[in-house]
């Protein structure tokens, strides 16, 4: 132990002490701030499962990892009516393009999303090709290895819920 006479070491003391309480200050609120994430990314697993959605079983894919997404988000759950919000991405494989939806809700026909798409005609489809009565719709069949047809009537919802 020290003298209390030596200011100096005091001062040192107080702080040390100081910048303890603000390490383990910092330290609490980081782990609050992870288990507040955790319990998050569990309600939003459990409503997957309770949708029957099907999600691909790579364990390198995180539906929460935000930067492997274009505009930087990810599956949401509105806490008010508890519905789930996706990114999506619609490709068009004949002229190398692709749109990007950042929250594609659950409940919302294909069709619905897809005239906000096309409400106009795109810029890089110049024979007009692309129009609301002329698009096919695909999902990946993933055990399968195939794309299979969907019906422009269905909801995200109705499609997540497909085998494959």
């Amino acid at each position: 132990m020290f003298s209390n006479n030596n200011a100096q070491l005091i001062e040192m003391r107080d702080r040390s002490a100081k910048l303890q309480k603000e390490k383990e200050r910092d330290e609490r609120k980081q782990q609050g701030r992870e288990r507040k994430q955790k319990s998050e990314h569990e309600k939003i697993l459990n409503a997957i499962r309770e949708r029957n959605i099907h999600l691909q079983k790579d364990p390198s894919i995180d539906i929460f990892d935000i930067s492997s997404n274009p505009a930087g988000s990810c599956v949401q759950l509105n806490e008010t009516d508890q519905t789930l919000t996706f990114p999506a991405v619609f490709l068009y494989p004949e002229y190398a393009q692709t749109d990007y939806v950042k929250t594609f809700h659950e409940n919302t026909r294909l069709i619905e999303q897809l005239s906000v798409l096309f409400e106009s005609l795109a810029p890089w489809d110049e024979e007009g090709k692309y129009t609301l009565d002329r698009i096919a719709i695909y999902y990946e069949d993933r055990r399968e290895y195939e794309l299979k047809t969907v019906s422009s009537d269905k909801t995200l919802l109705e499609v997540l819920q497909l085998p494959g």
